[in-house]
């Protein structure tokens, strides 16, 4: 039985990675890009919508990583006391992991969404963009993208370490 729930923890776990990582890349690479045909007032109305709605979610997959990453480390896992987390090559890289998940969650939830929230809340902004000074608008988006490459650059990071186990 313990194998079994292994796998299903596994699956879960995989499943809830590809929601948050996908989630996140495909607003990042998908919607943004489309929508950036549109007049500056729908851009804003749909993004600010998109970023409100699907945050719970994607926070909430990348909690569902993280409680399954542990539960694949330990419970189900080689890891059960201190010492299998500092001595063995399997605890450094699961400590490793369970450490940038854990940060690139936090930086999404507490950075780079509000970072998100404060640009497309700041109607001057928008309607500057709108009446034809699309440059302040433009600069804040690249500072906006700058701070989600940090996600980006965790979820590498932890893709790199998962094929190390």
């Amino acid at each position: 039985m313990p194998w079994e729930l292994h796998q299903a923890t596994l699956i879960v776990h995989i499943l809830l990675a590809i929601m948050w990582v996908g989630g996140i890349l495909f607003i990042g690479w998908g919607v943004y890009p489309a929508v950036r045909n549109m007049n500056v007032v729908t851009q804003r109305e749909i993004l600010l919508r998109l970023m409100q709605w699907s945050h719970k979610y994607l926070t909430g997959a990348g909690a569902g990583v993280i409680l399954t990453g542990i539960l694949l480390g330990t419970v189900f896992g080689p890891i059960s006391q201190w010492y299998d987390v500092i001595d063995t090559r399997y605890g450094n890289i699961w400590l490793t992991a369970l450490i940038v998940g854990t940060l690139t969650l936090l930086w999404g939830v507490f950075v780079g969404y509000r970072q998100f929230c404060n640009v497309f809340s700041n109607v001057e902004l928008w309607e500057q963009a709108d009446s034809g000074d699309r440059k302040p608008l433009f600069k804040a988006l690249i500072n906006v993208a700058l701070l989600e490459s940090v996600e980006v650059a965790g979820f590498m990071t932890l893709l790199y370490l998962m094929v190390l186990l």
